[in-house]
């Protein structure tokens, strides 16, 4: 491949061109300017003396204090106002003293009323004078050297004026609440303390998850997911009213009525409650534990943590996950029922009604799937009520009660998650108490919660099979059919109705089974749907009607089977109730009331 001669000529001059370029742009460099600082270091100390009086910023693990004329965290924001002034004034701004500085009485700065040393991350300090224009706010700043004279802008005189006061923040903790740990409180000196806890600690029926609040002190319980977390968020971010000093025989802080200690990743602080600073009792002195620093705090606002017992349990005494139990047995009155979760393949979960020891199950059966789902969701969400109390005053309390002694339950639920149980156990109220509540706790709980179990219903004291199988008492697979029906009196065998499925689609019957009802009729006995499996007597008295269907299978290779069931009708008991029973089965049902609609007109036909 041969290249041309142009290619060649471009290719040199395009080196060319950019040796040219590159030769009278290397040389050129934009000077940088840097404007000549006074204050050159960031600064980890700031000193401020305004005629005698001192105040001192410290930053400590990047953390801004007041260290004089108090100890005290410092306002980020009024710090980071003083800094940024700091940092912009330059020498070039200024002018050079004349006459040995003759002429400093103009300015302000023969008697400056301010001195400012900033002290830097390496150790070395940089002081400079400030007064303030004789009759004027205007402001100047005299260098170390005593050689310039830089003019001040009106932000920077303002930061200078500001009282140490303005520069210490209102907040009470350093801690903020996503660190907090831990919190214990004593009241008075010879209360028990009573401590909370954040931590990670695996539960029976609940996944994995975070830190969850629990007592640590003076039992082992877990406490309140929602009031709990509040009330720490609450206390990390509880606000100084006002600073006030006063004599620690009228803050009564040598003997504190509450202590509160916060702890944090690394760090433990703790606040001293004393007395109200009036009759009225909503200002309360206080203090940090390692601070000398008096201030007053709202009494309200710190109200929760006298009482924090009752106001932090956990409210809910069934804290599970309804989606994670394999099997639950209810035992109500020396009989039990046990219930377990099938993982199906398609269409969601099912459950089983199997023959197990002490069960009153006879024979297995499907469970309501709906409706175990429902009753696991309602049993989770059970919470305390709440109630007044003699202690609390007008102010709610969880209705929490201690179960020592264990009172005698009435109904006993075991929930099984794997190879793990929990136990609830559902006793009588005490008085006073509401209807439809309950006493419901776990084993070897030490409070129990008084709830409304209206949401469970009966299900409670369920322990019948009938209770809990499954609405659909029979369907018919993908392809077969009903091809047959025949509607009989049992009390002399005549029949009132017959009909028949013929090859081309069509429906022929005589009697109350004319075509039209019988298409009707089929498609009701193609799914038989249960409203309710009843528990008790209905008064329906006996079955008076005989109705036997037809079935066939979906065609195969060796040909279409058909098979019958037998269904035992009572006489319908009102518009929308019809008793019925599978004459293999045992137990009796009402009809869904909209298939029941189809079949009541033709038992009726007759009177």
């Amino acid at each position: 491949m041969r290249i041309s001669r142009t290619t060649v000529l471009l290719l040199v001059a395009n080196l060319v061109a950019f040796g040219l370029v590159w030769r009278a742009t290397s040389s050129h460099r934009a000077a940088a300017e840097t404007p000549d600082l006074v204050f050159t270091a960031a600064g980890d100390r700031i000193e401020l003396t305004d005629e005698g009086r001192t105040l001192t910023l410290e930053r400590r693990n990047s953390i801004w204090r007041v260290t004089a004329p108090f100890d005290w965290a410092a306002n980020i924001w009024t710090v980071q106002r003083l800094q940024d002034e700091l940092r912009f004034i330059s020498l070039d701004q200024g002018f050079p003293v004349e006459n040995g500085g003759e002429g400093l009485a103009t300015y302000g700065l023969a008697k400056p009323r301010w001195t400012l040393k900033v002290t830097g991350e390496a150790g070395n300090v940089t002081e400079a004078k400030v007064g303030l224009m004789p009759n004027t706010r205007k402001g100047f700043l005299l260098t170390e050297d005593r050689r310039r004279i830089i003019p001040l802008s009106e932000a920077m005189v303002a930061a200078l004026e500001a009282k140490p006061e303005d520069y210490r923040v209102d907040k009470v903790f350093e801690i903020s609440d996503f660190e907090a740990r831990a919190v214990s409180v004593r009241r008075g000196p010879d209360d028990e303390v009573f401590a909370l806890v954040s931590e990670t600690r695996p539960r029976v029926g609940v996944a994995a998850a975070g830190p969850e609040w629990r007592f640590e002190s003076p039992f082992d319980t877990l406490a309140d997911a929602e009031a709990t977390p509040k009330a720490v968020a609450a206390l990390t971010n509880l606000r100084v009213a006002r600073f006030l000093e006063a004599a620690e025989t009228d803050t009564g802080l040598a003997a504190p009525g509450l202590r509160i200690a916060l702890e944090g990743s690394a760090r433990r602080q703790a606040l001293l409650i004393g007395r109200p600073i009036d009759a009225k009792g909503d200002l309360r002195y206080a203090k940090l534990e390692d601070n000398p620093t008096t201030f007053v705090v709202d009494g309200a606002a710190l109200a929760v943590w006298s009482r924090a017992v009752p106001q932090f349990l956990s409210t809910r005494p069934a804290g599970f996950d309804p989606a994670l139990v394999t099997g639950l047995t209810l035992a109500h009155q020396g009989r039990s029922l046990t219930l377990r979760r099938l993982d199906a393949a398609a269409g969601g979960t099912r459950w089983e009604i199997p023959v197990v020891p002490g069960s009153t199950a006879t024979k297995r059966r499907e469970a309501d799937r709906a409706q175990v789902t429902r009753f696991l969701q309602d049993l989770a969400a059970l919470r305390a009520g709440q109630r007044r109390t003699e202690a609390t005053g007008s102010a709610t309390s969880p209705a929490l009660v201690p179960v020592t002694p264990t009172p005698e339950p009435r109904t006993k639920i075991e929930l099984e998650f794997g190879n793990d149980r929990l136990t609830l156990l559902v006793a009588d109220a005490p008085p006073p108490a509401g209807p439809g509540q309950r006493l419901v706790f776990a084993k070897d709980a030490r409070f129990g919660a008084l709830c409304d179990v209206g949401l469970l219903g009966g299900l409670l004291a369920q322990v019948e099979p009938p209770g809990w199988r499954d609405r659909v008492v029979m369907q018919l697979p993908q392809g077969a059919k009903v091809t047959g029906l025949r509607l009989a009196d049992r009390a002399d065998g005549k029949v009132l109705g017959e009909a028949r499925l013929a090859p081309n689609g069509s429906w022929t019957g005589s009697g109350r089974l004319d075509a039209a009802t019988a298409r009707r009729v089929a498609e009701t006995m193609a799914e038989v749907t249960a409203a309710e499996f009843p528990t008790r007597d209905l008064g329906a008295g006996d079955w008076k009607y005989e109705l036997r269907v037809t079935d066939q299978a979906a065609a195969g290779a060796g040909g279409a089977a058909e098979t019958l069931r037998t269904y035992l009708l009572a006489s319908p008991s009102g518009a929308h109730n019809l008793l019925m029973r599978d004459e293999a089965d045992t137990d009796a049902f009402l009809l869904a009331p909209t298939r029941a609609d189809i079949l009541i007109p033709l038992l009726d036909a007759g009177k």
